[in-house]
């Protein structure tokens, strides 16, 4: 009996000290995430990058991330083909997905909140390249808002409608609050960063 009582005490005295050797750290709003590259958003969220040593390489607006070959002699000939995004300076910037641009997360949290550049092409009904007279493609470049759910990876445009229908479904609390300010278009980006406030997210710091 008392070898079990000792062995039950030893299990419980190993288990807290092992989750004592863990520690978390709230993300918002002064966290700072390791150097590197990161090829998924759940190596970002775990603050691993998969390469903490890389070069951007710039061409034109598009950025290529680098890192040295296995049999490289400290050359930076790799592309990392498809990251998610990559941290530098303790500045986060996602992969847009589109023509190697990247864009910096402006808020890191629950909800993070960020920019991007979108460009889309509108072909007339009768263009003809042959036809000096033809009318050419038009382009549109255009600014975005977007914001991720840190728990999902999935996003949304960041607007009042979308915000409004994301509090009703996960804070009641604050949706019934923006629902009663005045200005409650204007107040969205406000009540991101309350959102983030009342639901910390954690990592741990490697």
């Amino acid at each position: 009996m008392k070898k079990l009582i000792a062995f039950a005490v030893f299990s419980n005295l190993y288990f807290f000290c092992c989750i004592a050797q863990t520690t978390y750290y709230k993300v918002y709003p002064d966290f700072k995430f390791n150097d590197g590259v990161y090829l998924t958003f759940n190596d970002f969220k775990n603050n691993r990058p998969n390469y903490e040593d890389f070069e951007i390489k710039y061409r034109g607006e598009a950025s290529y991330l680098y890192v040295m070959c296995s049999d490289s002699s400290k050359k930076y000939d790799c592309e990392v083909k498809n990251p998610w995004g990559y941290c530098l300076n303790q500045n986060v910037f996602i992969n847009q997905g589109y023509n190697n641009r990247y864009f910096r997360l402006q808020v890191i949290g629950a909800l993070i909140h960020y920019f991007v550049i979108e460009m889309r092409y509108y072909d007339p009904a009768f263009y003809d390249p042959f036809n000096p007279y033809s009318t050419m493609p038009n382009r549109r470049i255009s600014n975005r808002e977007l914001v991720m759910e840190w728990n999902s990876g999935k996003s949304f445009e960041f607007c009042y409608k979308n915000l409004k229908t994301f509090l009703q479904a996960n804070d009641i609390e604050l949706f019934q609050e923006l629902e009663a300010s005045k200005k409650k278009r204007k107040m969205i980006y406000f009540f991101l960063l309350k959102y983030n406030e009342k639901h910390p997210v954690y990592v741990n710091e490697n």
